[in-house]
């Protein structure tokens, strides 16, 4: 699991950048991106996430944002990235095998 808040954006997509293919490596059904503590989507979120989507998908596992505050699932819906990516609202899911 990743997780993101406005405080530790920079880090934790410079994390994600750096450890997909180790994460992937471990065969999760799918990397969990946490973004509760985020109240905004910039650019270089959107891409590091679209990039992420796009590794996760060639080696078959979801990408899965979980826990999107109200203002952010709205965001998400209006830009259209609600179709794009898999958004769980609610507590964060218990996967089969190895976490991401």
């Amino acid at each position: 699991m990743v997780p993101l808040s406005d405080r530790t954006v920079r880090e934790a997509l410079h994390d994600l950048r750096w450890r997909t293919e180790e994460m992937l490596a471990d065969g999760p059904e799918a990397v969990v991106v946490e973004v509760s503590g985020l109240t905004r989507l910039s650019s270089a979120t959107v891409a590091a996430l679209l990039w992420a989507k796009r590794r996760c998908t060639s080696r078959g596992v979801r990408l899965l944002l979980t826990d999107p505050d109200d203002a952010l699932a709205g965001q998400l819906h209006r830009a259209g990235l609600d179709t794009v990516w898999d958004i769980q609202t609610g507590a964060t899911p218990h996967l089969k095998g190895p976490r991401a």
